[in-house]
This record gives structure tokens, sequence and C-alpha cells, in this order.
């Protein structure tokens, strides 16, 4: 990592990134030691559950306020003290959490066997998250046609025009077939560092299914599929998407067990009930993909990016709301084959391996094998 940061930007793209550029190592420096200290400190601390119930109760509803106080300029020390309170309640509530995790894992039969411990049937890697402030991400794709050419992690803090300033600075660099790049800087839901990286700004749920996710991707890592990460786009969007599938249906039971959010969502936080009845966000976003590659494939770039521009108002006037809505925008998320910015059929592939196996346990275990559409299909026309 120390030489690869001395070297410096290999082109004009990644330097407009160096700048504001997230260190994983950093991250791990600061919070790995101070989590697992604290784990050994509370190893043999007996938790009493509506007591924990209390506690997630009272953070998240830190959350909220701290989220209003956030709007109020003049809300000074009031502000300065609900995030003292949510500070002091962090470690406790990832615990809480975790354990929770830990056990529906379990029930899902997913502990392993490491090496010197084959009886004792652990979930491992352990749960593990920390409540932060995950990176941004600035995604590139070509503007002739979608496809994810590089990404790069940015810091968390960036504000808009930091963001959009990058953004230029990269789309002004020359390429090689002189077609220019489509850039976006995305938040993250989240990062599968050890411990993950989970938003403190996350809702209850939200929390559960980017924690679930996470740990996800920490599983993969000891099977075919995570170990071939990088080797393919494909193998990328079918670890994200098996990710994505089976951290929901994970979410899911957690609900069904421990109960839903401890305080209700804030009502802005996604379109009224009326407006998400009457536009269907995923079919049009879906219809938008496939113009937008006909007209790609055509070589009228000027007229799809004119079309997702228009939409993108469109979007906006049912209730949801994308920043930049670009070539970029696509290839990120397209790799989440479950999302509606995508058109892949691995997604409906998954959720068909999903059915079949009957339970998220099973899915993840038939899913860590394959590293390829064909493993997919072959793993589809052989179970039951």
């Amino acid at each position: 990592v120390a030489v690869f940061q001395a070297s410096g930007p290999s082109d004009a793209i990644e330097s407009a990134a160096d700048e504001h550029a997230y260190s994983v190592v950093s991250w791990e420096l600061r919070h790995f030691p101070g989590k697992w200290l604290y784990k050994i400190r509370h190893a043999f601390t007996a938790r009493d559950q509506s007591q924990d119930q209390d506690t997630i109760r009272r953070y998240f509803a830190l959350v909220e306020e701290i989220a209003g106080l956030e709007r109020d300029a003049n809300a000074g020390q009031q502000l300065q003290d609900a995030e003292a309170q949510r500070a002091g309640l962090e470690n406790g509530v990832e615990e809480i959490i975790e354990g929770r995790i830990t056990q529906l894992l379990e029930d899902q039969g997913l502990a392993m066997e490491p090496p010197l411990f084959t009886d004792l049937g652990l979930v491992f890697p352990p749960v593990d998250f920390e409540f932060d402030l995950p990176p941004r991400v600035l995604a590139v794709s070509p503007r002739s046609h979608i496809e994810l050419d590089r990404s790069y992690l940015l810091e968390p803090g960036l504000d808009l025009g930091a963001a959009e300033g990058i953004e230029r600075e990269a789309e002004a660099a020359n390429t090689p077939d002189g077609g220019g790049v489509s850039t976006l800087v995305i938040p993250s839901g989240g990062l599968a560092t050890y411990p993950s990286v989970v938003s403190q700004l996350d809702s209850y749920g939200d929390l559960i299914d980017t924690a679930t996710h996470e740990w996800i991707h920490q599983y993969l890592a000891f099977f075919p599929l995570g170990g071939s990460y990088f080797s393919s786009s494909e193998t990328r969007t079918l670890n994200e998407s098996v990710a994505n599938i089976g951290g929901h249906e994970l979410a899911r039971l957690y609900t069904q067990r421990y109960g839903p959010a401890p305080i209700a969502p804030s009502p802005a936080a996604s379109p009224s009930p009326s407006a998400a009845a009457a536009f269907d966000f995923t079919q049009a976003m879906r219809a938008l993909r496939r113009q937008v590659e006909d007209l790609l494939a055509q070589g009228r770039v000027n007229d799809a990016e004119s079309l997702m521009d228009r939409q993108r108002v469109e979007f906006q006037a049912q209730g949801y709301y994308i920043r930049r809505l670009n070539q970029a925008y696509f290839a990120f998320h397209g790799f989440y084959a479950d999302s509606p910015g995508s058109i892949d059929p691995i997604g409906p592939k998954l959720q068909t391996l999903l059915q079949q196996g009957g339970s998220p346990g099973q899915f993840l275990r038939l899913a860590s094998g394959i590293t390829s559409v064909a493993d997919l299909d072959e793993l589809l026309a052989r179970t039951p």
C-alpha cells in the first residue's frame, strides 16, 4: 500500500480522486484494536434482553434527533450533547445487534469449522461492524457504453461542491478512445472492511440490511465466489447480487424474530404510499436502461444523455431524487442485479436459486461455490 501511494496517480482521472481518497488502512488502524478490546472487556457480561431493546430504542431515537438538530443552525450545544450520548451507546448497540445476527446465522447453518476449531461450529468470520460514515465512491464509465471501467473510494465528508469538482475534473481528462467518460460520486451504504463500516445515519432496518450484506461479503471471501471477486465484472455482479439478496432475506428473518424498528421511521424517508402505488420506479428505471442501451448501441450518445436527464427530472417529480443520472450511475448500480438500475438476468436467476434452496443459509452455501453465470446455470439445473 505504501509503495502504491508513493507512486502517485497513474492518470488524470485517478488524480481527480486522489486528493480526496479514502484510506482503508488508516480506518483499520483506528478501529480494529479498539473494537476488539471492547469485546474482550465485556466477554462475560450477561445481557438483559429487555434492557437491550431499550438501548437500541434510545440509540435510534438519538439518530433521529440528531438528524433534526443538524438542520437547525442554532442547535449548537444541544447537538453536541445528543452526539455525545449517541457515541456513548454505539459500542453497546453494535454488540447487541452483532449477537442477534450471529444467532440468526447459526440457525441458518452458516457456522463454519475453521482450522484447529472444527468441533466448535463458529460463525466465521465473527459478525463485527462499526458505526461510522462510509466512504463515497467515484464511479467511471465510458460515455459510449455502460461499463464500470474503474472506481475509487473517496472520503465520506465530501460536500456537493467537492463531489461535482471531482466529476468535472475526471470528465475533462483525455481518454485513449477519445470518447470521454461519464463519472458519478455516489454515497456507499457500507464497506466490507473488518470490522465492516455501517453508516451511523442508517435507520434501524437499513442498518440490519447493511450489516448482513457486508458480513456475507466477508463470508464469501473464504469461498470461490469471494476469492474471484476481481477476476471479472460477471463475478463481481454475482458476488454483489448474492450479498444483496442474501442480506435482504437475513434482514427479513431478523425482523421476524426481533421485531421491526423500535421507533417509527421518518415520514420523509420514502415517497408517500399513494405516489408509490401510482408510479413503479423499478419498472420505469429498467425501461430507461434498455432505451439508453439502444441509443448508445446506435452511437447516439448525446441523445442517450438527454433522455437520462429528462427522466431524472420525472423521477424527482415522483418523489425519487437522483442527483445525476448517467452512464456511470447505471454502471455502478448494474453490479447489483436485483436493483432497479439493472437489467441483468443474473438477478432473476439468483432469486430462483433462493427459492430452490429454501432458506438464506442454503442459498449462500450453494452460491458460494460459483464464479460465473455458466456455473449458476449448471447449479440451477441440478438443484431440486
